[in-house]
């Protein structure tokens, strides 16, 4: 095993000689991104495992933490990254959410919801590629399987939850050793939905965890090493990165705050952050109750139009209540009329709290011809700029009226 991981790190310092030579050569040649989301990858969990080839990575390229969008859940996130937008302008608003612009519910289990292209504003960097001249292949990304603008990238495969991490390796292996140049894709998007599954389970920190992060390294040893065989793959740049973190619950840590507004929600959502309807006259007073009791409920609660401004969320009113509850990290709070509905059991673990908590930020490895070698990024950005990264380095547009911020970024690239 100990030969493994030094070839290991030998094949990943070839890469890197091949990328420094390439230099601004690159500038007139066909560029290539492939970027893959890992669920959960929370900044630290690398340090907790034994994880030989995302080390390797990081040593040959650049690493970085990275803070998700709020709310800091997977749907809004990925599709964060997939428009260079914040959830409250792209209108994927959390994870479920009702829609009063559609008459609509959205949540992750309902497939007619998730196809309707309706639910989705902005333009998603697949289209922002192919609309400028090049092609994308995406891998159960969230949003792709909604037409934008009547149409799907080149390739895509939609989520299944049997196909197992190999499977989709060789399903991008396949698309990037295509012998036929012109048909290899210049944006390759992919996603695992580990160790998100397991942590919630789990927590961050333990032995089955560990098992489902250092198989998934194991993947990308098999994937860095097969991705050799491409015709172009000292042009190509890699990207693993994911959509929030994960913190651990305590079940003495919850709250609930029916008792205090009993019956006054018409419609809620018991997610991170919690939203709720009262009636319309009845907004304030409500509103005033869950404010007198932030500190006992372990929470901080706004009026939607009083939002902080760093959360960029509140403006997108046909599809976030008037109310939102934020929980401190590691609180459950929830609005049920049974007492204890919800309460965590131990190692539970959950996301959707306030993106600057370190907890929820997450890991960003990169290497390939644009990144610098070796490099540890010195500005925690918001992972909504994966959008412009991807343009910068394919030498296209980014979409219009994005929330990127070229400053936040710019210093992961070689000059």
């Amino acid at each position: 095993m100990k030969k493994f991981y030094l070839a290991l790190v030998a094949l990943m310092a070839t890469f890197a000689v091949a990328c420094n030579n390439c230099g601004s050569k690159c500038a007139d040649e066909d560029k290539y991104v492939v970027i893959l989301s890992l669920d959960a990858f929370r900044h630290d969990l690398p340090s907790f495992y034994n994880t030989p080839t995302l080390d390797s990575i990081a040593n040959v390229g650049v690493y970085s933490k990275v803070m998700p969008c709020f709310p800091s859940n997977t749907f809004s996130n990925h599709y964060s990254m997939a428009t260079g937008l914040h959830p409250d302008h792209h209108g994927i608003v959390n994870n479920s959410f009702y829609a009063k612009d559609l008459g609509l519910s959205y949540s992750i289990g309902n497939d007619e919801a998730r196809v309707n292209p309706d639910f989705y504003k902005g333009e998603p960097i697949w289209h922002t590629v192919e609309r400028q001249g090049l092609t994308a292949h995406v891998y159960t990304w969230v949003g792709v399987e909604a037409p934008y603008e009547g149409g799907f990238p080149t390739n895509y495969i939609l989520y299944d939850v049997n196909r197992s991490r190999k499977e989709l390796a060789d399903s991008v292996l396949a698309a990037l050793c295509n012998p036929n140049v012109e048909e290899i894709p210049n944006l390759t998007m992919w996603y695992f939905d580990e160790p998100d599954a397991v942590e919630h389970r789990y927590s961050p920190t333990s032995d089955e965890t560990r098992v489902v992060m250092e198989d998934i390294d194991s993947i990308l040893a098999y994937f860095m090493r097969e991705v050799r065989k491409s015709p172009v793959y000292d042009k190509l740049n890699f990207i693993i990165t994911g959509d929030h973190g994960m913190t651990e619950l305590n079940p003495e840590k919850y709250y609930n705050i029916y008792p205090l507004i009993p019956g006054e929600a018409q419609h809620y959502f018991n997610a991170n952050p919690l939203t709720l309807e009262p009636a319309a006259d009845r907004v304030q007073a409500v509103y005033e109750i869950l404010k007198a009791h932030e500190e006992e409920g372990h929470y901080e609660v706004w009026l939607r139009d009083e939002i902080p401004a760093e959360h960029h969320y509140g403006t997108f009113s046909e599809r976030i209540y008037p109310i939102v509850l934020l929980p401190e990290i590691g609180w459950k709070v929830v609005y049920h009329e049974k007492e204890g509905w919800g309460t965590p059991r131990p190692k539970q673990s959950s996301h959707g709290f306030d993106p600057s908590e370190p907890d929820m930020q997450i890991a960003f490895y990169a290497c390939g011809p644009a990144f610098k070698k070796g490099y540890t990024h010195d500005v925690t950005f918001r992972n909504l700029n994966d959008h412009l990264i991807i343009t910068h380095i394919l030498g296209i547009e980014p979409a219009p009226n994005n929330d990127c911020v070229w400053k936040d970024v710019k210093g992961l690239f070689r000059k």
